[in-house]
């Protein structure tokens, strides 16, 4: 990794190799590609790094079985996505940017407004609540 990762804060988007829990259940250990993915959630913060909860971006249409919120076409042409993308809420992957191997480009494309960000906090705390969520631990 040549430029260093810069501190999460939510809304964060970054190029990722999301892994998708369909993929780990098959005990995958990497992303198949590189794709948009948002930091929302700071899990813990200490000496030894951060970890985030990062929501995968996708331009397909989500299926009727997932849970995902179209992000708004001014945001999406803010931080340079294709119109229109979604961000699926009901899974997520826990990593440690820092020392993650997983960060295709530490440099982030953008942001996401706090606003919007509310949302997909809201709608995640729904799928935890209603136990309806995947969040897949990464392995450095």
């Amino acid at each position: 990794m040549t430029a260093e990762m810069v501190e999460p804060s939510n809304g964060l988007v970054i190029f990722y190799n999301y892994l998708w829990a369909r993929e780990y259940d098959r005990h995958e250990e990497s992303g198949r590609k590189a794709r948009p993915a948002c930091v929302q959630i700071i899990i813990a913060r200490g000496e030894t790094g951060t970890v985030v909860a990062l929501f995968p971006l996708t331009s397909r249409p989500p299926r009727a079985d997932r849970t995902a919120l179209e992000i708004p076409e001014m945001e999406a042409r803010r931080v340079g996505l294709t119109i229109p993308s979604w961000v699926i809420v009901d899974e997520w992957n826990l990593d440690d940017l820092a020392k993650s191997p997983h960060v295709a480009d530490p440099r982030p494309i953008g942001a996401l407004s706090p606003a919007f960000m509310k949302r997909v906090r809201g709608e995640a705390a729904a799928r935890i609540r209603a136990r309806r969520y995947r969040s897949v631990p990464r392995r450095r």
